[in-house]
């Protein structure tokens, strides 16, 4: 009876360290609305837990790519276009702009890289993520 309850024990500690947090999220909006003609703004933001960093001596790259009918500014961004520069979890808010013939909804691709540093090292984090810009019809003219 006692190896059957340590071993349930043990496989209940396995089950939840398979699905603890890793210490770290990219969060990233599932859906955006953007009038037709108009732009928006996506925002992206890394969380991560007390103790780490997203290191400030390494890149924080992220990339997007958008299909036809969703045009950006930039398609790369970095550390130095977050909102914060120095924050230790840094935030963007990548601006969109829907064209004005292209109603409907439009994937946006989002790729973040980073380093995560705890106490004593570093590793390389790389993200996907998706997000859908759904394009409405255009403002009335005023």
């Amino acid at each position: 009876m006692r190896l059957a309850v340590a071993a349930a024990a043990v496989l209940t500690c396995a089950r939840a360290e398979a699905q603890r947090v890793p210490g770290w999220e990219v969060r990233v909006a599932d859906r955006i609305e953007v009038p037709a003609g108009t732009q928006g703004a996506i925002p992206i933001s890394i969380a991560v837990d007390r103790g780490l960093t997203v290191s400030k001596d390494a890149t924080v790259i992220v990339d997007l790519a958008a299909d036809p009918g969703v045009v950006l500014r930039r398609k790369r961004l970095g550390r130095a276009d977050a909102v914060d520069p120095e924050a230790d979890a840094p935030r963007f808010a990548a601006p969109v702009r829907a064209d004005a013939q292209a109603e409907g909804d439009h994937t946006l691709k989002i790729r973040v890289r980073f380093w995560l540093c705890g106490t004593r090292s570093c590793k390389p984090i790389d993200v996907r993520r998706t997000a859908v810009v759904a394009v409405g019809p255009a403002p009335p003219a005023p």
